[in-house]
């Protein structure tokens, strides 16, 4: 439960006052004096910079003490330094305190005992239970603590060090305790309503650490939510909200990371080469937690700091001057939070301007010697160039891009500028063409690329001279189109100038590396600004008791299958047919209307009005007093079914779920945001009585079954409806 405000919550009054405690006990390990245990790579850093990202955030809390173990600090991750810790807090506390127990290292599982085993320092894995602080160890410490509000977060099953397209191998099941470690905190949560643990990821899954975050992703997310980030409107950083931002936020550059993946796949597929990148496999931070209570650590700093090397965008405008060049400026200053330079070529600047002006873009890292610590989350530092000009070659045969009759960038100065940027690159070559020129701008882009680990993104159109500023007028509106909470990778701008240029004269190229992390070409609401995700909560009530956080954080990471699957699962809980796999026409005509409205409310609103039963509706709306249009098979079944036959397959070829007079398969649906309108969600809690085909033609007992599936779809819109759940047109 979130308080009412900073100063009318009881717990947080009681911390601010000093009559509350605040105890932190935060333990990270990297090295490991047993080489069987994988040493990690950012779990010491992970504690470190928790522990700055804590201390922050309590900074108006009088009353709180704090114990740091890890491979950087003066007190070493061992295993008595944190057992000696735990039986501190345990004698010390008084009920009204609160306590945080964080750890970050290999979690493992004892062969004989099949306990969980956090893994300290000097823990043997030939003799872990001897060795290692046992789960049920710090739980036992926890249950003799006063403390009634006590926290445990774990990021104790990681996967080793990992880059974007890293190798994995095969895991050592051993190091993986998750569904072990659900169990256990389970079983503790529901003894102790003041328990709250989250871990970092769910059954099945491993946590993963990424170059480009400088730390485990869950625990960068945490940091980045106690810097103010997971702040609720009265500026209060709550267990709660903690986990709803990490949680978002994990599953979205998970997304991410493979959305890079498949442009990068894709380059490699068009050159013959077979070494295709699996995706990275999910990691979903969970919760256990019972009861109601609320849980509070911190509150927004009223400063923030700036970041030492905002990201930098420069724009240079040769050739006749767009009338687009402007609109894209401001949209990567406002959306993209780059800090934008305009610079248009004129008799007043010379040659000697331009190329300082790319310089200063370009090298504004390297001059200025970055000074943050190994621990900050701030993004990665990138730079935008957007050049306009066009490609020719000088007499001597050297590739330039003339900007006008008196101003030209030889490619060879331009890659050296690129070697020399420190910043991920994003790289965007305007080139109208003259009639009959045939220089190649593939070229140009096989010349910049700087190799697989560099992060680089780079964009070049040629413009037939008729539609010259039609390249410009598409960057611009694939970038407004990819405004959204979620932010706008280079990998998704691509993908969308792929689709929007693919029916044009414009010749499309492209290239995306760097195996260190994602390219951001928009940032998210959240990644600044500590803005929540929506301007105004999501109404989440039910009739029947159901809980539809997970289906609104589904899909406001775009997880569209995922959140299908899950609509599927809670109409079928709502409507008491658990057991059935489907809902019958009397469960659909009663169904409450107030989660009818909460499930469609919540498509709606994450899929800009695409998707959502009243979506579906207002198609049905549409079509629906269609007559028969098949004289011989009304005969045979009657009228009524061959037009509700027909209705339905119209209905079907309109929302995608057929194609070329064929069903098309659950799994093969299309779950990108680019799906048609009303393909989502599906009507997967029906029965599936419809799906019936002899010798691949359609026969009249085929459209029967067809018009009776029909029949449920048709009660499911009239609940609609009857609940009066409109969309919008």
């Amino acid at each position: 439960m979130c308080p009412v405000g900073v100063r009318t919550s009881r717990s947080t009054k009681a911390l601010e006052t000093g009559v509350a405690k605040l105890w932190l006990l935060l333990v990270g390990v990297n090295q490991y004096e047993d080489e069987q245990i994988p040493s990690l790579n950012y779990s010491a850093l992970d504690c470190q910079g928790l522990g700055e990202a804590l201390n922050a955030a309590t900074q108006a809390f009088p009353q709180k003490e704090v114990m740091i173990y890890h491979d950087f600090a003066s007190q070493q991750p061992k295993l008595e330094n944190v057992r000696t810790s735990l039986r501190q807090i345990a004698a010390a506390t008084k009920p009204i305190d609160t306590v945080l127990f964080y750890f970050s290292g290999h979690g493992m599982l004892d062969p004989l005992s099949q306990q969980v085993v956090l893994c300290l320092q000097d823990t043997q894995k030939s003799k872990l239970i001897d060795t290692g602080l046992k789960l049920q160890e710090v739980l036992q410490l926890l249950e003799n603590c006063s403390a009634q509000q006590q926290l445990l977060v774990l990021d104790a099953c990681h996967s080793g060090g990992m880059t974007l397209w890293g190798a994995r191998g095969e895991p050592d099941p051993q190091l993986n305790p998750t569904p072990e470690l659900v169990e256990v905190l389970r079983q503790r949560a529901a003894n102790r309503k003041g328990f709250y643990a989250l871990l970092s990821c769910d059954r099945s899954q491993q946590s993963w650490e990424f170059p480009q975050l400088g730390h485990g992703v869950f625990t960068y997310y945490l940091i980045r939510g106690l810097k103010g980030e997971a702040a609720d409107s009265q500026g209060v950083i709550e267990a709660d909200g903690l986990y709803r931002y990490v949680y978002h936020q994990t599953l979205t550059y998970i997304d991410k990371a493979n959305q890079q993946l498949r442009v990068i796949n894709q380059l490699k597929k068009g050159r013959g080469d077979k070494s295709i990148h699996p995706e990275y496999p999910s990691q979903t931070p969970k919760r256990i937690v019972e009861g109601v209570g609320e849980v509070i650590l911190g509150l927004k700093s009223t400063t923030t700091a700036s970041s030492l090397h905002p990201r930098q965008a420069l724009i240079v405008e040769g050739l006749p001057k767009s009338k687009t060049s402007l609109a894209l400026s401001k949209i990567l200053s406002s959306a993209g939070s780059f800090e934008v330079n305009y610079w248009t070529v004129g008799r007043k600047n010379s040659q000697s301007d331009v190329r300082k002006a790319i310089q200063k873009c370009l090298l504004s890292e390297y001059e200025a010697e970055s000074t943050t610590t190994s621990t900050t989350t701030e993004a990665a530092a990138t730079v935008l160039l957007y050049l306009r000009g066009q490609i020719q070659e000088t007499e001597q045969g050297e590739a330039i891009l003339v900007l006008s009759d008196e101003m030209t960038i030889h490619r060879s100065w331009l890659k050296k500028q690129l070697r020399r940027c420190r910043s991920q690159q994003i790289i965007i070559l305007d080139c109208p063409l003259e009639q009959g020129v045939g220089i190649s701008l593939g070229d140009w882009l096989e010349e910049l690329q700087l190799g697989l680990e560099t992060g680089q993104c780079l964009i070049a159109a040629a413009v037939p001279p008729h539609e010259s500023e039609r390249f410009a007028t598409t960057l611009l509106k694939t970038l407004n189109q990819g405004i959204q909470p979620s932010g706008f990778t280079a990998a998704a701008w691509i993908t969308q100038l792929q689709v929007e240029l693919a029916q044009t004269d414009i010749q499309l190229y492209f290239w995306l590396s760097g195996s260190q992390g994602i390219i951001e070409v928009l940032l998210g609401k959240t990644l600044y600004s500590g803005e929540s995700v929506n301007e105004q909560p999501d109404d989440l009530s039910s009739e029947a008791g159901i809980d539809y956080t997970h289906l609104r954080d589904l899909l406001q990471a775009q997880r569209w299958l995922e959140a299908d699957r899950e609509t599927t699962t809670l109409m079928l809980k709502v409507g008491g047919r658990e057991q059935q796999p489907y809902l019958d026409i009397n469960t659909i005509k009663n169904f409450p209307c107030t989660d009818l409205y909460t499930i469609d409310k919540l498509w709606v609103s994450y899929s800009h009005g695409r998707c959502g039963f009243s979506v579906q509706h207002h198609i049905w709306e549409n079509i629906k007093h269609n007559s028969a249009t098949d004289p011989m098979l009304a005969l045979m079944i009657g009228s009524a079914k061959v037009a509700a036959f027909e209705t339905c397959i119209d209905f079907a070829n309109r929302v995608g779920w057929r194609l070329r007079d064929s069903w098309i398969d659950y799994d093969n649906l299309i779950w990108t945001g680019d799906a048609p309108m009303g393909h989502l969600p599906y009507v997967g809690f029906l029965e599936q009585v419809w799906h019936v085909k002899v010798l691949g033609v359609w026969e009249w007992h085929s459209a029967i079954a067809t018009a009776a599936w029909w029949e449920l779809c048709v009660t499911l819109f009239s609940r609609i409806e009857a609940c009066k759940i409109a969309s919008s047109d």
